[in-house]
């Protein structure tokens, strides 16, 4: 790697002041506002409909042909969420990757009004880290405890944000999603985590019976963002209709994985600091130096629950 700068010398015929533009912002103050005040905020029809039918077209498609159908979350939380004869008979499709099987999908993540949302809240330069569909088949749709999503891909910052994209109407009934408005603030809290669990939050304190949370249904083409530090939580599709969302995950592109711990694969070690995870930049660019690392050791660090 050469420390030589390249300078690049273009005419002043090739720079036209009427092309230069302002930053594509979507979101308005109030709305970024509220994201850092209570860890969501929900955008209806940020997807219009011509593009949610065709997503949403894919995806019966890719659910029909590559889905698999199980119960959803395993863990002793179902015991406090379900009732007995339900604990068994629960649904869920989840499949990562859909661009895997749809070009219509490649392309989402790279979505003008999406990225720009995201860019509004964690700044601007961007990198994409996951898409996952979470589906709910109808009468009996999975639920999810409580829980941040911060165990499930542990990072060295608070600047990263899950987009929840609706394929379907999600009315209340339908196991919309809820929040916890302004949990995010708290920083990572440790989750019960085992080879045998899904992380989630202790029952015993963090339940929708112990603690408030508000829902937040939404519409085919809202998209509901959130940070991967808001508890949250959302209980069973009761309907004749199918719920899926998918959950599309960015963050800043300073930001570090964390690694677990040398004696226990299960338990989170905040002071293990990954190398960056290579990945598609959607907005602006991602520095090569390494004194982004200076200061990260440690720098997000879980409370107990």
């Amino acid at each position: 790697m050469t420390n030589r700068r390249i300078v690049v010398h273009l005419p002043s015929s090739a720079i036209n002041p009427t092309e230069i533009r302002e930053p594509n912002i979507i979101l308005t103050p109030d709305q970024i506002e509220a994201y850092n005040r209570d860890g969501y905020v929900r955008v209806k029809s940020l997807f219009s409909a011509a593009e949610s039918t065709d997503l949403a077209a894919d995806m019966v498609r890719i659910i029909e042909e590559w889905g698999e159908e199980t119960i959803g979350w395993k863990g002793p939380w179902r015991d406090r969420y379900l009732k007995k004869d339900d604990r068994l008979n629960t649904k869920a499709v989840f499949l990562h990757r859909p661009d895997f099987y749809s070009a219509v999908w490649s392309r989402v993540i790279h979505h003008e009004k999406l990225v720009a949302c995201v860019s509004d809240l964690v700044g601007d330069s961007v990198q994409w880290h996951h898409t996952v569909l979470h589906a709910k088949p109808p009468e009996m749709g999975t639920p999810f405890p409580m829980h941040q999503d911060y165990p499930f891909y542990p990072h060295n910052g608070a600047d990263f944000v899950d987009c929840l994209l609706h394929l379907d109407d999600a009315p209340l009934e339908s196991g919309a999603l809820h929040v916890v408005p302004g949990s995010h603030k708290g920083g990572p809290i440790d989750h019960v985590l085992g080879p045998d669990t899904a992380p989630h939050l202790p029952p015993d304190e963090y339940h929708p019976d112990k603690l408030e949370s508000v829902a937040v249904p939404a519409q085919i083409g809202d998209v509901t963002f959130f940070s991967y530090l808001t508890i949250h939580w959302s209980d069973v599709n009761r309907t004749d209709q199918w719920r899926k969302a998918v959950r599309i995950g960015y963050h800043d592109t300073t930001m570090y994985p964390v690694g677990r711990a040398e004696d226990n694969p299960h338990r989170i070690d905040y002071d293990n600091i990954l190398p960056r995870n290579d990945s598609v930049i959607v907005s602006g660019f991602r520095p090569n130096r390494e004194e982004n690392r200076i200061g990260a050791t440690g720098s997000v660090k879980a409370r107990p629950a």
